[in-house]
């Protein structure tokens, strides 16, 4: 069947998407490539997509040995906090205690909490400590933070809060500050856990565990995408061996995704996906419907003039025009409030509901179908474009129920079988999707797209001759197809001949300068046999001048900005990507991937002195 809204391109161009990595690896692996610039852009995902087995946080050795990098001068005194802080989690949760997370501060030798006295610290003037050593300040600054944590052990949070901030007037030690954000924490003072968090990093860039909490915090208060970066900075900066880190920013990034997604689609228009991408679609059936056509001496009515204008603008690729003309059609039907004398009603209905599921407007689409169908139980289109409404929805079993009606209908019909096909394609079944193929081959000899599938199923199941063979009939047969040629290029980049690839790219650019599908995929062919970087944005650039929105040729230009590491230039066609996805479930992809590279950049630009860490990680 024709694919879904969120299938559909993904099929039309398989072999393209994982040439960009865009497919098979999903968006874990979007950015993987092999030079330099996008090495470094690519680490955090590298490492949210490895399955990592082992307790999450420090290991063994290191909550034995409690080290942590830090500037030479206070090396001493974090060691000592990080020693004792993975054993310690009142306040916090199992993962925290684990990984050294919100809820953990030292370990006092003791546990008893006794009363301040006059000569405490903390009583001491500013003047007084002003007037001390470094070695003084120090100890005494160790010695209210060892009280703060036993009162933190007693949850007794405030007092606790009042002795690390009694430390801090003697030594600006981040831990400090992380131990009193842990105070905070446990209170849900979320705000004051960023700010004493943010205060201890800038002292202390690497400081892991105050990543960490303020991620949480972040977390919790809904600012995501700040907490995916600090989520995503402690997983380089602990080698990608942090699995608490690595699981939170998966977490937290299907949140922003997921919460930008439906937001966006609550509050835009239905709208029609690219110009390309409906050719494609159109492209699954024969034809739209058929004419209406008026008995001699009598004239068309409304309601089928309308429908017969709406045919003429599809079929002049002007989709804006045909959906106007036949909503008319239909309003002319609903206002008449009957459709005797409408000649093509069910056809009216059934391409009214046709343009609306493109719409991504699946109720009305279903409204729409159901009236054509209800009109004629028999109309095989309706059947087929309801079967795409149900993939839509993932129901496989009622797609299957209704190609199978739609087969009873007209046992004859090549486009009931394609579909057929197209639905084995997507269940990976590329055996049984092969017969198909066949068999509406066999009944259409007219229809390409049939031997097209067959093709690029075959070389699916390895039978790299018979694939090579059905296209060469083919292009015997329909010499003048430019999508024809468009598949077979496909076909020789994944099997490793780029040359003849690009010559078929550019047979079927010769053959139809408006599809902009051969553009895109000569310029990836060009890339990465050459490395031809200025070609290959010639290339997408043309396919964007044909369809300015084009979501195959904006995914890909991202992606080859990417590589060049233009990292301004990718973001600013993944923010394309995002507006021009077509179905929430899209939208949340591209918002996924858009994320995750700008989370990487601001990395980059924050730690540049990390990136020869980052490089050697992934060696």
């Amino acid at each position: 069947m024709a694919e879904s809204a969120t299938d559909k391109s993904a099929q039309k161009s398989a072999s393209l998407l994982e040439k960009l990595n865009l497919q098979e690896r999903g968006w874990k692996f979007y950015a993987a490539a092999s030079i330099p610039p996008i090495v470094v852009a690519s680490l955090a995902l590298w490492y949210y997509s490895s399955s990592r087995d082992g307790e999450m946080g420090a290991s063994k050795d290191d909550k034995k040995k409690g080290k942590r990098k830090a500037k030479k001068s206070k090396k001493s005194t974090k060691a000592a906090d990080e020693s004792t802080a993975a054993s310690s989690a009142v306040g916090g949760s199992a993962a925290d205690a684990a990984a050294g997370g919100s809820g953990s501060v030292d370990k006092p030798a003791t546990t008893s909490v006794g009363d301040d006295d006059e000569e405490s610290p903390e009583n001491m003037t500013d003047a007084q400590i002003a007037a001390l050593d470094n070695v003084a300040l120090k100890k005494l600054a160790q010695s209210l933070k060892s009280r703060g944590n036993k009162f933190f052990q007693a949850r007794r949070y405030p007092k606790a809060i009042e002795l690390y901030t009694q430390a801090l007037r003697f030594d600006k030690d981040p831990v400090f500050y992380s131990n009193r954000a842990a105070c905070y924490a446990a209170e849900s003072d979320h705000d004051q856990v960023i700010a004493d968090c943010t205060s201890a990093l800038q002292l202390e860039p690497r400081y892991v565990k105050a990543l960490m909490r303020r991620a949480q915090a972040n977390e919790s208060t809904e600012r995501f995408r700040d907490s995916l970066y600090d989520f995503t900075t402690a997983c380089i900066l602990e080698d990608f061996n942090n699995t608490l880190a690595a699981t939170s920013a998966e977490r937290v990034l299907k949140k922003l995704a997921e919460a930008e997604a439906r937001e966006r689609i609550e509050k835009r228009e239905p709208r029609l996906p690219s110009k390309s991408f409906i050719s494609g679609y159109l492209n699954s059936f024969r034809s739209c419907g058929d004419e209406a056509i008026a008995a001699d001496g009598e004239q068309l009515g409304e309601a089928d003039a309308l429908y017969n204008e709406a045919l003429s603008f599809v079929a002049l690729q002007d989709y804006a025009k045909g959906i106007t003309s036949i909503d008319k059609a239909v309003a002319a039907i609903e206002e008449a409030g009957t459709t005797d004398g409408v000649l093509r009603a069910d056809d009216i209905y059934s391409l009214s509901g046709m343009f609306c599921f493109l719409k991504s407007s699946l109720d009305m689409s279903a409204a729409r179908l159901d009236k054509a169908l209800e009109l004629n139980p028999r109309h095989v289109r309706s059947l087929l474009r309801k079967a795409n409404l149900f993939t839509e929805k993932r129901d496989l079993d009622m797609v299957s129920q209704l190609l199978e009606l739609a087969c009873e209908v007209e046992p004859e019909n090549a486009e009931a079988f394609f579909q057929k096909g197209q639905v084995d394609f997507l269940k990976q079944d590329f055996v049984e999707a092969a017969k198909n193929y066949e068999r509406a081959a066999g009944l259409d000899p007219d229809f390409v797209y049939p031997r097209i599938q067959l093709g690029v199923v075959q070389f699916k199941i390895g039978k790299m001759q018979d694939a090579l063979s059905t296209f060469k009939d083919a292009m015997e047969r329909f010499p003048t197809r430019s999508d024809l040629y468009n598949y077979y290029g496909e076909v020789l980049a994944e099997q490793g001949g780029p040359d003849d690839a690009i010559t078929a790219f550019e047979k079927a650019v010769e053959l139809d300068q408006s599809n902009p599908l051969p553009y895109v995929n000569q310029a990836i062919a060009v890339f990465q046999s050459s490395g031809n970087a200025d070609k290959a944005l010639s290339l997408i650039q043309a396919a964007l001048k044909v369809d300015s929105e084009c979501e195959l040729a904006v995914a890909a230009l991202s992606q080859i900005y990417l590589q060049l590491g233009m990292f301004e230039e990718s973001l600013s066609m993944l923010r394309r990507a995002v507006d021009l996805a077509k179905s929430e479930e899209e939208m949340v992809s591209a918002i996924t991937f858009r994320e995750t590279t700008a989370a990487q950049y601001r990395f980059m630009k924050e730690h540049p002195d990390l990136l020869n860490k980052m490089m050697g990680a992934m060696q």
